[in-house]
């Protein structure tokens, strides 16, 4: 599953002024120092786990004389802080793009650029850039709204957009028409087009979202779509009937994890029904032929491994649902409520780094277990998770599942099977190098060391050495202090309203 913040980056930019060009690490692989030549504009995004490789390019890029403009998470929660990096810096969403390349034209670049995420502004998509840069998923990805209303106290959401905003429904209308018709003549996304909605919260709001799937379902064009909506989604089940019949091939939902306290420390209240039974809500959408698929959260601070490991046996052996499609354990993302909290108790991990925000490295001080029991359960399901679960029984509960599905439909067979074999398919990504899987020492990435031979200690600081979230001992960098003042400041103010008003004025 792709991002396309790229493409829709791209597509704001006048062709007509700029040759533009993509490039996808996930696609084409580390882009070579060669490669970042002959570049008037580069626009860089990625997420926070990222952002290091922003820098480390960046660096690349304006000294072959580029103007480097950065977007994504840290870009967008950290302004003034990611801006030492680049030119520019665009927090929130990419309709602050047009204004980039205006003020760059002109020589009068702005050092940050805010557009809130929730702004959508009226833009046409032009998934030909993809063809012409190499890109070529299976499937068509497009978004049909932005944002998710729920407050899930582990996600960057509510502090970024804070909101759920759908996309004008006539545009969309030309997006899906402008994705296929694109796309190369012999391709799987040219004959059997299927497209992927991306969005955070497809379900959010369900009037536009029932008239989406009533597009979907008239355009002769499209065979079939897969979404991403909230697990409580499942409890309708008139609701899946119909999407079902608007040629919905499966459903991604945050089901996070089975243990309901570690959805209420997370605030995750959309999962906590007490009158519905998830497992008993997939396996009636698996038999309507809509497959399921999800993530897996495991918490190191609140279970043991014995406790991962049991919750992963008894998904492996319950007949009625799939294996997860990703597990992770859960990382602090930067600027989220639970990482203030975590970094307010002293929880974090000392020199925790945006690079060990990767869903795999562990990243606090305060366990519930020994760190290395943990780290072996945790290296075990990343790479080697047959050591957990059998292929054998997967493979026959995987052939289970399509039984019950009712369908000869050889498209949605491969969806329900890969959805549950993913995770197998997925460990083959063995790292080269000897891994702890513990924040602050886990091995980095081979580009933090291919450095020019010339490079400054003023460069090497500023662009290659990681950028950590914490000190030795736990407490928050340098960079991060201002920040972690400030939300203290505005917390004290909001908490405030019922103090004197001599109270107040102080806190002020």
């Amino acid at each position: 599953m792709q991002p396309i913040s790229g493409l829709h980056v791209a597509s704001l930019i006048d062709q007509t002024v700029f040759d533009v060009r993509l490039h996808h690490e996930d696609w084409h692989g580390p882009l070579e120092v060669v490669d970042c030549k002959r570049y008037d504009l580069v626009f860089l995004s990625g997420l926070q786990v990222d952002f290091d490789r922003l820098r480390q390019l960046s660096f690349y890029f304006r000294r072959s004389g580029a103007v480097v403009v950065a977007g994504g998470s840290i870009c967008t929660t950290f302004p003034e802080f990611a801006s030492q990096f680049f030119d520019a810096v665009c927090a929130g969403g990419v309709d602050s793009v047009p204004a980039v390349v205006a003020d760059f034209l002109k020589g009068s670049l702005k050092s940050i650029y805010r557009s809130p995420i929730a702004l959508i502004s009226s833009y046409a998509i032009d998934y030909s850039l993809l063809t012409r840069s190499g890109i070529s998923p299976a499937v068509h990805l497009i978004e049909a709204t932005r944002g998710c209303s729920f407050k899930c106290s582990f996600c960057v959401i509510p502090s970024e957009v804070g909101t759920h905003v759908s996309y004008n429904f006539d545009q969309l209308t030309k997006t899906i028409d402008n994705a296929i018709s694109t796309s190369p003549r012999l391709s799987f996304r040219r004959l059997y087009p299927i497209f992927m909605l991306l969005d955070n919260n497809f379900s959010d709001d369900r009037e536009h979202m029932l008239r989406v799937c009533a597009y979907l379902k008239s355009n002769p064009r499209v065979r079939g779509w897969v979404a991403l909506v909230t697990q409580n989604v499942l409890h309708d089940r008139e609701l899946i009937r119909h999407l079902a019949a608007s040629k919905c091939l499966g459903l991604f939902i945050g089901l996070e994890s089975f243990d309901a306290d570690m959805l209420r420390r997370y605030r995750k209240t959309q999962n906590l029904s007490k009158r519905h039974n998830v497992i008993d809500d997939i396996a009636y959408s698996e038999s309507q032929g809509v497959t399921i698929t999800y993530g897996y959260l495991f918490d190191p601070r609140y279970q043991k491994a014995s406790d991962m490991e049991s919750q992963i046996r008894a998904i492996a052996e319950n007949p009625l649902i799939p294996m997860p499609i990703y597990m992770s354990v859960v990382a602090p993302l930067a600027g989220t409520e639970s990482f203030w909290d975590d970094l307010d108790s002293g929880r974090l991990a000392p020199n925790l780094r945006l690079r060990d925000l990767d869903g795999e490295t562990v990243a606090y001080s305060q366990l519930a277990d020994r760190a290395d029991a943990i780290v072996t359960f945790v290296e075990q399901i990343f790479r080697r998770p047959w050591t957990v679960v059998g292929r054998a029984g997967i493979l026959l509960k995987t052939l289970r599942r399509l039984v019950r599905s009712g369908t000869l439909n050889p498209i949605r067979w491969y969806f329900m099977a890969v959805g549950t074999l993913h995770c197998f398919i997925w460990s083959r990504g063995t790292p080269s190098q000897q891994r702890s899987y513990l924040a602050g020492s886990d091995t980095l990435d081979p580009q933090y060391f291919e450095r020019p031979v010339d490079l400054s200690d003023q460069d090497r600081a500023t662009y290659f050495d990681p950028i950590h979230l914490t000190d030795d001992v736990g407490r928050p960098s340098d960079w991060l202090k201002p920040y972690y003042l400030r939300r203290a400041t505005n917390h004290v103010r909001r908490g405030s309203s019922n103090t004197d008003p001599v109270q107040e004025a102080a806190v002020s």
